[in-house]
């Protein structure tokens, strides 16, 4: 392995790091489930999560991230489904915050793991910050002389990075303790948890 390729996947994994730790929707809707309904259900959130991520990684890596980065009206229209569908659930959650926690039984939570799959895919897929992140900075490193294989890479380095820190927050949050918690303070923790999705989606509509 070239010592360019090993520099090229090392600033793909310290971008994507920064990405991926730094709070936004995605945290917040696997911390949501995590703490309000269960673990298997945080885990299909955060894996549709990943999928968005290694999507967006894919096309970055083909070029056609930097094709999309390049139409306004595309990315207007993401920034409309996208703020729309946060102020949707930051909303919902909002308003449902007085109502007690449903411990559900584990073969309806199981029913339901395909729903908060999709879930966590919609959340990432219509994310802007992740379009303009995937089409700007990260689609700039993959040169046309690079390799196949290093291009390949990248995306694993993406999953892996993507699952790893996404099953660790799921599994952090839906700890008995932090249910506990989530139990005694329900109402302020999805007031300000939708409040700040809302939010989110508002900035998104104003284009900030």
């Amino acid at each position: 392995m070239a010592t360019s390729e090993l520099i090229f996947l090392g600033s793909i994994a310290s971008l994507y790091l920064m990405l991926a730790i730094s709070p936004g929707p995605n945290f917040l809707v696997i911390t949501a489930t995590a703490i309000s309904q269960s673990r298997l259900q945080a885990v299909g959130v955060g894996l549709g999560v990943s999928t968005a991520s290694v999507l967006w990684a894919s096309l970055a890596a083909v070029g056609l991230g930097v094709v999309i980065g390049q139409y306004q009206w595309a990315q207007q229209a993401l920034r409309v489904v996208g703020g729309t569908y946060l102020i949707y659930i930051g909303v919902k959650m909002f308003r449902a915050a007085d109502r007690p926690v449903v411990r559900r039984a584990p073969d309806l939570v199981v029913r339901s793991t395909w729903q908060a799959y999709r879930y966590g895919l919609v959340t990432n897929l219509t994310n802007p910050k992740t379009l303009v992140f995937f089409s700007s900075a990260f689609a700039t490193l993959f040169t046309p002389d690079l390799a196949l294989w290093a291009k390949a890479a990248a995306v694993l380095v993406v999953a892996m990075i993507s699952i790893t820190l996404n099953l660790l927050i799921a599994s952090v949050f839906s700890a008995e303790v932090a249910r506990r918690k989530y139990g005694d303070a329900k109402p302020a923790i999805d007031r300000v948890t939708g409040g700040l999705l809302a939010l989110f989606g508002v900035k998104l509509l104003a284009g900030k």
